[in-house]
């Protein structure tokens, strides 16, 4: 006589047999949705972000266009009483930056001197387009790094005519934030999973903000060279190279993406869109609804089979669940103080990666994440009151080439003795090799005009003893401040008027 299979055996089989079932059902399920999906889905994505870039794009050009009419409407209002003198210059300027919410107003002169609100400086080294023959074309477009802030557009136009100080002004520019332009392309895509950016034919990226899951400082170029084949790869840097417009899907950390591009006309400049494949999913929702009820017919049928054989499974397992539970118990608390263990030693690494060996000051790393974390409060209306004091060194080059590295380090380190001496120190960040910046916030506030006053005591009593000299500018965040970067190019302005002033003192820069 034939044994009879014992009941745990019963289950299995039935269990094997309620799977079979469900595997064909699911295949059946699938098979026609896939197609149908993955259609409509492409048809989706290839027309938003074809739209999405495409309107962007003409966005980027309105803004550079109406920047340019309002240069054009700025220079019929130049009067000759305002080139009589600098004060007459810069009112003129403050008044113009005043009217049209420029970021930064300027003229040049045939000497490369530039022409601002609160600074004159030489701008041959700083602007390419004032020396390279541009200028002699018409309008330019062009972009320039403004040490201790963001990239920025400059646009320029050429102008005769004018003449200021006895010598004649050849152009007049404007300055404007690219990130700012990038992060206000977002403004009906914030919950979409949707990213921009900006960046050059050759894939370098223009601004200093992440794109999706590419870094800031990667080319696009090698960061799509990693994902793609080799032919999708060069059919991809060919177009992108070409100004054309186009797209490529990809995957990254197993979430499948799609990169859009579109040029940005009368520059070198493109555009990216990157959307993740939940959002196509969202809008095609309504394509797989078909789908949908058939898996429910089929859960339906399934789940009264499924519902007998695991309640005899829950029954007979209930024991071993309990002691899987318990062990589980122990690893979660086990695995719960390894992480507090990891987060405290991350803690120590983290503390270190942002302090300068040098001095140890709070290094460039750690004054861009509270420069990222102060833009936020300024965003949501919580920063409170903020000053920023920049500071650069004189006479470092010349310490280093006299007397050797090691003097010009102790260089340094007396310079950062000489801000801690009245500044907290918590607030001090060096961000290069001879510049430090200082965020005043709380008490350092309240006192700032007297703490700035006693610095520049300080300084100017050095001057005599042929001690550090170190020049500060400072200015306060002002309601229109939408970004720190803003505040802090006034400072920066200040400062070099005071090294100006500190040089007439006797201070040699030797820069």
């Amino acid at each position: 006589m034939q044994k009879k299979p014992s009941f745990p055996t019963q289950i299995i089989i039935g269990a094997l047999l309620v799977t079979t079932i469900i595997g064909a059902a699911s295949i059946w399920v699938t098979s026609g949705a896939i197609s149908t999906t993955n259609k409509a889905a492409n048809k989706v994505t290839e027309f938003y972000l074809r739209e999405l870039a495409g309107r962007r794009s003409q966005m980027v050009q309105a803004a550079i266009n109406e920047e340019f009419e309002e240069m054009e409407r700025v220079l019929e209002l130049v009067e000759p009483a305002d080139l009589v003198s600098q004060d007459t210059l810069r009112s003129f300027l403050g008044k113009t930056e005043t009217a049209y919410g420029s970021d930064e107003f300027a003229f040049v002169d045939e000497d490369d001197v530039v022409y601002t609100r609160y600074t004159t400086y030489s701008g041959g080294s700083r602007y390419g387009f004032l020396s390279d023959g541009t200028l002699d074309e018409g309008k330019v477009i062009s972009t320039t790094d403004i040490y201790g802030a963001s990239k920025r557009v400059c646009l320029a136009v050429p102008i005769s005519g004018l003449t200021f100080l006895d010598k004649g002004l050849k152009a007049c520019f404007v300055e404007v934030n690219i990130e700012e332009i990038v992060q206000g392309l977002d403004f009906d895509a914030k919950d979409a999973n949707t990213s921009f950016c900006m960046y050059y034919q050759n894939g370098e990226n223009l601004t200093s903000l992440d794109f999706g899951s590419i870094g800031a400082g990667q080319n696009l170029y090698e960061a799509m060279h990693a994902t793609l084949g080799e032919g999708e790869w060069d059919e991809f840097s060919k177009s992108f190279a070409g100004g054309k417009q186009g797209g490529v899907e990809f995957s990254y950390n197993g979430v499948r993406q799609t990169l859009y591009y579109a040029p940005v006309p009368d520059t070198n400049w493109v555009l990216t869109v990157l959307v993740a494949d939940n959002l196509i999913q969202d809008q095609v929702r309504s394509v797989g609804s078909e789908m949908v009820a058939r898996s429910s017919v089929l859960i339906i049928v399934t789940g009264l089979t499924l519902l007998a054989f695991f309640v005899a499974i829950i029954i007979r397992t209930r024991k071993q669940s309990a002691a899987l539970l318990e062990i589980e118990r122990k690893n979660t608390h086990d695995a719960g103080e390894r992480a507090q263990r990891s987060e405290r030693e991350l803690g120590e690494v983290k503390q270190i990666a942002y302090k300068d060996a040098l001095t140890g000051a709070k290094n460039k790393h750690a004054y861009s994440e509270r420069e990222i974390d102060l833009d936020m409060q300024i965003r949501e209306g919580t920063v409170g009151e903020l000053a920023v004091v920049v500071c650069d060194l004189n006479g470092l080059k010349f310490v280093n080439d006299t007397y050797g590295h090691k003097a010009g380090d102790e260089y340094i380190r007396s310079a950062y003795k000489l801000i801690c001496g009245l500044f907290e120190h918590d607030s001090v960040y060096r961000i290069g090799g001879d510049e430090f910046v200082i965020l005043m916030q709380g008490s350092d506030y309240e006192h700032r005009d007297r703490l700035l006053g006693e610095f520049n005591r300080r300084v100017e009593k050095n001057i005599a003893r042929g001690e550090v000299v170190i020049a500060a500018g400072m200015a306060e965040r002002e309601p229109e401040d939408e970004l720190l970067q803003a505040t802090f190019r006034r400072a920066d302005e200040r400062m070099y008027y005071r090294k100006a002033q500190l040089k007439k003192m006797g201070a040699k820069t030797r820069e």
